[in-house]
């Protein structure tokens, strides 16, 4: 029987994870908690109900189809008790406004290369991505899905943090065409006073699956302020450089829908003023990185 996954998103014709035109699938889970993360919803690995109480009625529906009594009313306001929900979703599917969103549905690999399968025609000219949350969350479901794409001649696309056991990204290269591999910062204080980790093992995985063969492309989201600084760029470059098997760097210019998601769900945003970078910000960096001979892009 094949291993079952939590997936939040099947994202078709996507042509920003990885070269070509892909399908992103995004499995739920994320070790990290960035300022800015695009996609909060899915840090926790378990299905997750969504609300947003602007759309809700009132209608109770929601109270009625759920076979825990999660849902109930509390001076007023609908209210979920997280202890009692169990992710179902059938307050969701239920909910007439569609105030009630479910992250997270899972999926077995064979259920997913059916639903990978009928998109096979768009990306036959790029491939798969395997994206999150972080997809390394979910080992086991990630290293089989991998091996199914690859039976299939699917071109396999990891995007990731790099926050995981050596062991399991290493034995992830065999399997994997191309890593899109976030550097956030190299100060370890600081890349933890952003994302709630410091940057070692980050760091030293990136090593080590270049030394075992990787292709890699460096990603770095770039924001003003935070790790757009020169000194930075330049520990990036001078780190990157002598690594086997890059094939490019990327520099991501901060934009504000993590904003607009954070709001949608209330949940709180720590950057609410930060501002994207403009193009001689980003110009800049890219050409302190370009100095260590590296190839820059900017943009996915």
């Amino acid at each position: 029987m094949s291993k079952s996954g939590i997936i939040f998103d099947i994202k078709k014709y996507s042509i920003h994870d990885g070269p070509g035109t892909r399908t992103t699938v995004h499995l739920k889970g994320c070790p990290l908690a960035c300022w800015w993360c695009h996609n909060p919803e899915s840090q926790s690995v378990a299905p997750t109900v969504l609300f947003r109480s602007e759309k809700c009625i009132g209608c109770g529906t929601c109270i009625k189809v759920c076979p825990n009594g999660a849902v109930s009313v509390v001076n007023g306001s609908l209210v979920t008790d997280e202890g009692l929900c169990n992710g179902c979703g059938k307050c969701c599917d239920a909910c007439p406004p569609e105030a009630r969103e479910l992250c997270g549905r899972p999926y077995t690999v064979e259920a997913l290369m059916e639903e990978l399968h009928k998109d096979e025609i768009f990306f036959r000219t790029g491939g798969v991505t395997f994206s999150g949350g972080e997809p390394f969350m979910q080992p086991e479901f990630l290293i089989e899905a991998l091996d199914a794409c690859g039976a299939q001649g699917y071109h396999r696309c990891v995007d990731t943090c790099g926050f995981t056991q050596k062991r399991v990204i290493v034995d992830s290269v065999k399997r994997t065409d191309l890593y899109l591999y976030d550097i956030k910062h190299m100060d370890p204080e600081e890349h933890k006073k952003y994302t709630g980790v410091d940057n070692v093992v980050i760091l030293e995985n990136l090593a080590a699956i270049c030394e075992a063969g990787a292709n890699v492309n460096v990603r770095i989201p770039f924001m003003p302020g935070l790790n757009s600084g020169d000194d930075n760029m330049r520990a990036i470059g001078k780190f990157v450089a002598p690594l086997r098997g890059i094939v490019g760097v990327n520099i991501l210019p901060y934009h504000t829908v993590a904003k607009g998601k954070h709001e949608r769900w209330h949940m709180d945003y720590k950057l609410p003023d930060l501002m994207p970078p403009t193009e001689n910000q980003t110009r800049h960096a890219a050409a302190i990185l370009e100095s260590y001979g590296l190839k820059v892009h900017i943009g996915g």
